[in-house]
């Protein structure tokens, strides 16, 4: 499915919508990111 866009080009629609598996990557990256900086801080336990 293509989409044109005004003032723009033709675009494929499966650009537009990220996928599940692209959408899970991010947000476990996310997390992870979140996980390490909460753990380099400095701090007694």
């Amino acid at each position: 499915m293509n989409l044109a866009i005004a003032g723009g080009t033709i675009v494929d629609a499966a650009q537009l919508y990220p996928s599940q598996l692209t959408r899970l990557t991010e947000r476990l990256r996310t997390i992870c990111r979140w996980l390490t900086d909460t753990m380099k801080q400095p701090g007694k336990p």
